[in-house]
């Protein structure tokens, strides 16, 4: 499985704290069946520069080659689109998904839907493509979930988080998170993974849930086949 949103480079940002607990993180990745994972810290969240998120990602990338932990990291970020984001990709101040022309973007919780488009808009007019990462915990989308659509319909691959299904990020994203699957708006299902325990790379229990509820094709298409064609630079496949 492929695994494009984890926050696993120790050090960086609100993720992984230790070379030690990436490498856990790493490890329960592998036992989980997840073998490609971005890396994707927060990219204008938190004071490091790209030079520095290249050093983290080779040591640790180089770590899990000398223990044999059977996972490859894919360079990328978790992009906060404000105003300023244009202007830091063009002097590369920030990175795209594996060196695609698709950016791994989020947004303020509580943004205004014209600004969402605003900001989109012009991603898009630079000449990139879009994963919106955990569209089920915005309030603009649980407010009005045709919005979710709208914006699938306009090019963006929605990106749910695991732990969505479950309510850990409250009932309203539990709630969205189900509808826009059922509707087969969500073309990735990702880890978001900040940790060892709370938000974690274990994805036995969302396999459960999706084997119970969905075919095993929509399961293998969220989870391996549209991540791993996002890397690649190419359109994810239907879900429904």
């Amino acid at each position: 499985m492929v695994d494009i949103h984890s926050h696993i480079l120790p050090g960086l940002d609100d993720g992984a704290e230790s070379m030690e607990e990436a490498v856990e993180m790493a490890k329960i990745a592998a036992d989980s069946g997840i073998f490609h994972i971005v890396a994707s810290s927060h990219g204008n969240f938190y004071p490091y520069t790209v030079g520095e998120y290249r050093i983290a990602f080779s040591r640790l990338q180089s770590t899990l080659e000398h223990l044999r932990i059977p996972v490859k990291l894919h360079s990328g970020m978790e992009i906060f689109l404000d105003e300023k984001v244009p202007a830091l990709l063009e002097s590369g101040q920030l990175l795209s998904l594996n060196g695609t022309d698709y950016l791994l973007v989020e947004f303020d919780f509580e943004e205004d839907p014209d600004i969402v488009c605003e900001r989109l808009d012009e991603l898009h007019k630079a000449g990139y493509r879009v994963v919106l990462a955990h569209p089920e915990r915005y309030v603009f989308i649980q407010k009005d979930i045709r919005f979710a659509g709208y914006l699938a319909g306009c090019g963006c691959v929605l990106q749910m988080n695991q732990g969505s299904l479950f309510g850990d990020f409250g009932e309203e994203s539990r709630i969205a998170a189900v509808s826009m699957l059922n509707d087969g708006l969500i073309k990735i299902i990702a880890t978001d993974a900040h940790d060892t325990r709370l938000r974690s790379h274990d994805l036995g229990r969302a396999i459960r849930y999706l084997s119970e509820h969905f075919s095993q094709r929509s399961v293998h298409l969220w989870l391996s086949e549209n991540p791993s064609r996002i890397l690649k630079g190419m359109t994810p496949l239907a879900c429904k």
